[in-house]
């Protein structure tokens, strides 16, 4: 308890008629000092309270051994800031002194000046000229009892001060410009420059204290002709604008909520944005970030393009023997024809469109969310007979572009696996998935040989003799070399046809005509 609280207990046991030594053994305390605390509080009834006097005393001081060395450890901070205890203890035990180290250490941290830190200065903006982003992580407890962690999403406009905010489970490089492009349209255009932290997604890394941006994101944020500006590593408080507005995000928008999912989240958010942080009084600016935006921002930022940055994922993923294409763990149906070329998946945040190799379009879905191992399937690409869905002829086109062994080894699968033979084609086809086609073929090829027409053969061989490869590699490497056929083939000459036409038209200058060039520069 605190003093006056013992004093209190004191006056009162004794006002109850208990003696010094019971009141001092039920406290816990001397005798000495409950006659000391009843002498105190009698003196001043009788003779008046001063609140002057209350002011404690400090005790001064207890002389020690380190005192005369005061001025020769003053003396060494003075000459070597950073010296440290051990090496001045060293110094102070040459000049004899005997007391510790612990004493010279506590003496150390009074005596050292204390590091000035640097002020930060706020600054104002101009209207349309500064943005400012970040983002936020938050663990929620939905109604269902599941838990959630989620991350907001945040944009400020640095004049008005209105907000942009939304939810989700991920940060990664999409998720990002395409939360940058929903931020451009709530405000309805784009400021000059925007602040970023040092993440990877905008930052690659930093050199001679300069930032190397993400060429990506560059690319997108050139598209909307802003400035990205990168605040010095562990210097947050740069971007205060958008900093603060978190805890007004905590102790409004999640305080006192619950959530039904991260939809429902989104769509509060969203609610939140219009009646509340849009019509609040900001404490800087004294107006409403709405009010101040329309009045003196709204007109000042730049236009929006009239057609938004394209933010779509691109996969190359290859037809399973099932008929779907796999996608962050869900699954989309495909036509059976499709089964083992490689595919072009575009996806959106709410969409995906699958694309054959020339580009045309044979599945549009909507998007499932991640990592829910769903499956979506359309009525039009389960239409066909049983033959077409696991026969051997909707995929033959595609098996026989593996090369012109292909359709030998087709003939003898057929002999071989009379009633599978589609199975065997389909699960072949699925090695491009990390195989180059070339591979598969020179694999065929070495089958044959042996008259191993069975596609774990194929698996094998495969295995053995090639390296694997990315989808990505693979439609690189195609297009590569579709590219160098529709080049014309450059042959180099020999060195001697330069030899002779050099000498022929040396041979046809005449000696005036090198005067003549002299008098034309002279005059």
């Amino acid at each position: 308890m605190s003093r006056e609280e013992l004093e209190y207990q004191v006056v009162m046991l004794k006002r109850d008629g208990l003696s010094a030594r019971r009141i001092a053994f039920s406290l816990g305390i001397s005798r000495n000092t409950v006659k000391k605390i009843l002498h105190k509080v009698q003196q001043q009834r009788e003779e008046g309270h001063d609140s002057l006097l209350e002011v404690k005393k400090k005790r001064a001081p207890r002389s020690s051994k380190l005192d005369p060395y005061i001025p020769k450890i003053q003396e060494i901070l003075d000459r070597y800031e950073k010296a440290t205890a051990q090496r001045i203890f060293e110094i102070l035990q040459e000049e004899g002194y005997e007391g510790g180290i612990s004493i010279l250490r506590n003496r150390l941290r009074k005596l050292r000046p204390k590091p000035k830190r640097k002020p930060t200065i706020r600054f104002e903006t101009e209207p349309g000229e500064q943005g400012q982003m970040d983002w936020s992580p938050y663990k929620l407890v939905l109604k269902c009892g599941t838990r959630l962690q989620v991350l907001c999403f945040s944009y400020v406009l640095g004049f008005s001060r209105r907000q942009f905010i939304d939810f989700t489970l991920q940060r990664d490089f999409f998720t990002l410009i395409r939360r940058h492009i929903a931020a451009f349209e709530h405000f309805g255009g784009v400021p000059e420059q925007c602040l970023y932290d040092s993440e990877k997604t905008v930052v690659l890394r930093w050199e001679a204290n300069r930032p190397l941006y993400n060429p990506s994101f560059l690319q997108f944020i050139t598209h909307y002709h802003c400035r990205p500006i990168a605040c010095q590593r562990g210097r947050a408080q740069t971007k205060g604008k958008v900093e603060a507005p978190f805890k007004y995000i905590e102790g409004n928008l999640l305080n006192a909520r619950t959530f039904h999912s991260l939809e429902d989240l989104r769509e509060t958010a969203s609610w939140w944005l219009a009646n509340r942080s849009d019509t609040h009084i900001h404490d800087t600016t004294r107006r409403a970030p709405l009010e101040l935006f329309m009045a003196e921002e709204a007109h000042m930022l730049q236009p929006l393009p009239s057609h938004h940055y394209d933010s779509s994922e691109i996969f190359f993923l290859v037809g399973r023997v099932d008929g779907f294409v796999e996608l962050k763990t869900n699954f989309y149906s495909i036509p059976y024809e499709n089964v083992g070329e490689i595919l072009t998946v575009r996806v959106t945040d709410e969409e995906v469109f699958v694309y054959t190799p020339e580009l045309k379009l044979v599945a549009h879905h909507e998007r499932l969310p991640n990592s829910k191992a769903q499956k979506t399937e359309l009525p039009e690409h389960r239409s066909g007979s049983k033959n077409v869905r696991y026969g051997l002829e909707p995929i033959r086109q595609t098996f026989c572009e593996l090369g012109e062994a292909a359709e030998s080894f087709l003939t003898g699968l057929i002999d071989k696996h009379p009633r599978n033979s589609g199975f065997h084609a389909r699960k072949i086809l699925l090695l491009k998935k990390s195989y180059h086609c070339d591979d598969i073929h020179k694999a065929l090829v070495h089958a044959m040989r042996y008259h191993a027409y069975d596609c774990s053969a194929i698996e094998r061989i495969v295995t053995a003799r090639a390296s694997p490869r990315t989808l990505e590699q693979v439609t690189r490497q195609r297009s590569l070399d579709h590219l160098r056929k529709l080049l014309p083939t450059v042959k180099q000459r020999a060195l001697t046809e330069y030899h002779d036409l050099l000498e022929g038209s040396l041979a046809n200058h005449s000696p005036e005509e090198d005067d003549n060039d002299s008098k034309q520069k002279d005059s």
